[in-house]
């Protein structure tokens, strides 16, 4: 992936944040070449399924969970 896609798949996850997120609350989603091409709330299914739609080009996506919860810690 060229630094070009990268910046460009990111580009389209901050701009359609809300919208992706209201459409896969807490759910990882995997986006590539602007398209959403797997979704699903076990990383290893959605990893799956995005390998079987765009085989090894999986790590030229951005993938990103999608939580609508607000996590707090204490260390």
């Amino acid at each position: 992936m060229s630094l070009k896609e990268f910046k460009a798949d990111k580009q389209y996850l901050n701009k359609n944040y809300d919208s992706l997120k209201s459409e896969h609350p807490d759910e990882f989603v995997v986006i590539h070449k602007g398209q959403v091409v797997a979704s699903g709330v076990a990383l290893e299914e959605v990893l799956s399924d995005a390998r079987k739609k765009i085989g090894d080009k999986l790590s030229d996506s951005v993938v990103e969970y999608l939580g609508t919860r607000k996590v707090e810690m204490v260390v």
